[in-house]
């Protein structure tokens, strides 16, 4: 503005003291160690912040939390209005999307996000949004341009465009933002603005699971909004209303960012500049321009010291002129121009029923083992059988023997007949020489002898016949001996396999009492969960019995959803805010939970009670540790700073300031000595906490660093969107990958229930209302924390939980109530 265009000399009433900047200045120093001047201008101008100016964006910390919390609960639908220049396109740009891309909820730093405006025709722009996270998402080229021939016109076709690029993964979700969102009133046809508001009402009343829709407005237009009530109604239900600053942001939009930079900015000078802007309508884009130009036109050097004046302001041109701007003025002459060297220097810059299967197959398996068992009475007849056989063909052999040594005694009498023969005839030839007379005795005699010698030789032969006769009988009696053995061989044979088919039946009736039994727990699973909304204790009981009866996936299931429903309080530790982490103590009687509204609590897990709630963080703290020593703890912070803590007191013991970014993660070595965190700056830094000092540079990655984790080997590491690294704690050297089997990873359930892997089964873990997660697990227990505001505690065996549930329930399932839903045949005594 020109000195004549000056206004005139007014007292305007002081909202915001010097000494009140003085106190926002100090607090901000005590955790943010100052540092000199870096050569960046901290004030953007009369233009709204971009996405790169994140740095620098302060005073809109609370409607951004909002709009987190929000989207954390797991929210589809978001609304944001204010008058115009209240900074709303700015809270989108520097806050929100840079607070997604960074990873300020779980796995936000992978969700494609785009924004865009109306303009004069809104479904084109839609389209064309669309069509650019296609592309971006290094996709098929054609799909993006078949989508830009057919246009997102339709609730179906967005569910296809959201489909076509997430794919199957059920953790991301697709961010799309309407700035402006005044421009189908202002710019747009009917045509035009029917069909948009058409298609985000729909999306309104039908929200899509993996879509984020966002609608930034002025609040000029909540009158024209109105008359599309089936849009209204939502906007304003879901809305975060984003008004002018009041004098305490005003403060911190203008020391914040200059202490950033490493500027030094006078008190007095922050008081005059919210008093001067304070009530404007557009005292933002005014603000940051006269702050911008006043620094561009105060030249220092990088690494100088750079310091903005009251003076200088004054100097400069003031936006309202106070009484002491002027200089005096001699009576009786005229008021000389104020003279403003830096303004002129600067210029004018800007579940049918099993049972019937189940009891036919159990049948099917009776009849085997009766025929298995009429084999194996088969084979005992015919062992019989065998063995009374071969007992009869020993006595026949006896018998043959037997006739063979008669033949053999014969034989003998024969040939000793034919010797007396022999010796007869010698001495009747002897004979013969001595008396004629007895010659012919002598003939007879021979005759006789040759007679009886050949007699002998019939019955020789008679013999020699009958014994190899015996010998063909005895021949016969070892091949049927033989045939027998062979027979009992075969019978033991059939009498072994019946043997295996009656024991494989046995088996097989086993494992069909089994799977009856498994039958049976499932579908008594599934009648708990029927009575699960009428009376949650029935269905609890109804749960106990089928985990009883068998322990499948689906009596766990329902044990756990019916124990959550008709429990709700049980194991649960409530905060104000959203609940980021929760930690067992080594000995599991303490949790350590962390809370968006900045709090850290320990808490006593028998009695549910606040032990210590640990207070200092400027944000939200984001997570916490438990020192393996004992007596300490660590928390990380959105502030940027991590502090240790006494555990006895709660008091704070160290605060380690450096991050530039939201530090995500803590850990604490081993031995207790060391902590490492790591930050969405993109860095990794190892603390020395006997002296609060850094132990080596700043370890630099290349993304977003989510967790962080002291090895048992000593070794740090380090996971981000772009893998898992291992480093050296002193040295801060890389020392390879850290792999898959090495990090303790947990399972969330694609509708977003945490869940944990036991014995090959996922089991859920129930009781939260909103998203969240596994943090920790204990020996008997599992720690998940939600957007909900509670951290909970979950029994990790069904035994323990079923144990837990009877204390709680002080009751058993009537006799009626047995036969109702059990389908016990039992007598019921009369009511």
């Amino acid at each position: 503005m020109s000195d004549q265009n000056q206004p005139t000399t007014t007292d305007y009433p002081n909202v915001y003291t010097a000494e009140q900047a003085a106190l926002l200045i100090a607090r901000y120093q005590s955790v943010r160690q100052p540092h000199p001047f870096d050569g960046r201008c901290p004030y953007v101008g009369a233009v709204p912040f971009r996405e790169a100016d994140a740095r620098l964006y302060f005073g809109h910390e609370n409607q951004l939390e909002a709009l987190l919390d929000q989207i954390e609960r797991g929210e589809h639908f978001i609304c944001i209005y204010g008058p115009a220049k209240s900074g709303k396109t700015s809270l989108i740009q520097a806050g929100l999307t840079f607070a997604l891309r960074n990873g300020a909820l779980m796995d936000s730093n992978t969700w494609p996000i785009q924004t865009f405006t109306p303009g004069d025709a809104p479904m084109r722009q839609l389209t064309d949004a669309g069509a650019s996270l296609i592309e971006r998402a290094g996709l098929n080229q054609g799909i993006a341009d078949a989508l830009r021939r057919h246009g997102l016109a339709s609730l179906d076709d967005m569910r296809d465009f959201v489909d076509a690029l997430l794919g199957a993964d059920a953790r991301r979700r697709v961010v799309l933002v309407v700035d402006q969102f005044e421009d189908v009133f202002t710019s747009a046809d009917e045509s035009e603005r029917r069909a948009f508001i058409g298609l985000i009402t729909q999306l309104a009343k039908k929200p899509l699971t993996r879509l984020i829709l966002t609608l930034v407005m002025r609040s000029e237009f909540l009158d024209q909004l109105s008359r599309y009530p089936e849009l209204h109604k939502p906007f304003i239900a879901h809305g975060v209303e984003l008004p002018l600053m009041e004098p305490r942001e005003l403060a911190r939009s203008i020391v914040l960012p200059a202490l950033e930079t490493g500027t030094t900015i006078e008190p007095a000078l922050v008081a005059r500049l919210v008093n001067d802007v304070y009530g404007a309508p557009d005292m933002l884009p005014s603000l940051q321009k006269v702050l911008r130009d006043l620094f561009m036109a105060i030249p220092v050097k990088r690494g100088a010291e750079k310091t903005l004046l009251l003076a200088d302001y004054i100097d400069f041109g003031p936006l309202r002129e106070r009484e002491g701007d002027r200089p005096p003025v001699a009576t009786g002459k005229a008021a000389t121009p104020v003279r403003r060297p830096l303004r002129e220097a600067l210029g004018e810059q800007r579940a049918i029923s099993h049972f019937a299967r189940q009891e036919a197959r159990l049948r099917r398996m009776k009849t085997v083992t009766i025929i298995a068992a009429m084999f194996g009475v088969l084979a005992v007849t015919f062992g019989a059988f065998g063995l009374v056989q071969r007992a009869q063909f020993g006595q026949q052999a006896e018998a043959a023997a037997t006739a063979e040594a008669i033949a053999q005694a014969d034989a003998t009498r024969a040939v000793q007949t034919a010797r007396a023969a022999g010796f007869a005839q010698a001495t009747a030839e002897a004979h013969a020489t001595r008396a004629g007379e007895e010659r012919q005795i002598a003939v007879a005699t021979r005759a006789a002898a040759e007679a009886a010698a050949t007699q002998s030789a019939v019955a020789r032969q008679l013999a020699v016949d009958e014994r190899a006769t015996a010998v063909a009988l005895a021949t016969s009696v070892a091949n049927r001996e033989q045939n027998a053995v062979m027979m009992e061989a075969t019978i033991s044979a059939v009498a072994t396999r019946s043997s295996a088919q009656v024991r494989d039946a046995l088996a097989a009736k086993a494992t069909a009492e089994v799977n009856l039994l498994t039958t049976r727990s499932r579908e008594l699973a599934a009648v708990a969960l029927n009575q699960l909304a009428d009376d949650p204790q029935l269905a609890l009981l109804i749960a106990i019995e089928a985990e009883q009866t068998a322990h499948t996936v689906q009596s766990e299931d329902a044990l756990r959803r019916s124990m959550a429903r008709a429990f709700p309080n049980e194991g649960a530790f409530r905060h104000p805010a959203a609940v980021a982490d929760a930690r067992f103590s080594s000995d599991g009687r303490y949790l350590l939970t962390a809370g968006r509204d900045g709090v850290a609590r320990l808490w006593d897990i028998a009695s549910g009670e606040v032990i210590t709630a640990l207070r200092g963080h400027l944000g939200q703290v984001t997570r916490v540790a438990f020192s393996p020593t004992g007596g300490q703890i660590a928390t990380a912070s959105t502030d940027r700073t991590a502090r240790i803590w006494n555990l006895g007191t709660g008091r704070i013991i160290t605060v380690l300031a450096g991050h530039t970014g939201i530090v995500n993660d803590v850990a604490f070595s081993p031995n207790g000595e060391l902590l490492v965190t790591g930050s969405a700056d993109r860095t990794v830094r190892v603390w020395d906490l006997a002296s609060g000092a850094l132990l080596t540079n700043p370890i630099q990655l290349s993304a977003v660093v989510s967790q962080v984790v002291f090895l048992e080997n000593g070794e740090i590491g380090v996971l981000t969107a772009d893998g898992a690294e291992r480093f050296n704690p002193r040295t801060g050297q890389s020392v390879g990958p850290w792999s898959q089997d090495e990090r303790t990873s947990f399972v969330r359930l694609p509708n977003g229930l945490p869940a944990v892997r036991r014995a090959g089964d996922v089991v859920g873990l129930y009781g939260h209302t909103a998203p969240a997660a596994v943090t920790d697990v204990g020996a008997d227990r599992v720690a998940t924390a939600s957007a909900d505001g509670t951290a909970r505690v979950h029994w990790l065996r069904a035994a323990a939980l079923i144990e837990r549930a009877r204390s709680l329930l002080g009751r058993e399932l009537t006799c009626a109530e047995r036969v109702r839903f059990l389908n016990e045949a039992r007598p019921c005594p009369a009511p």
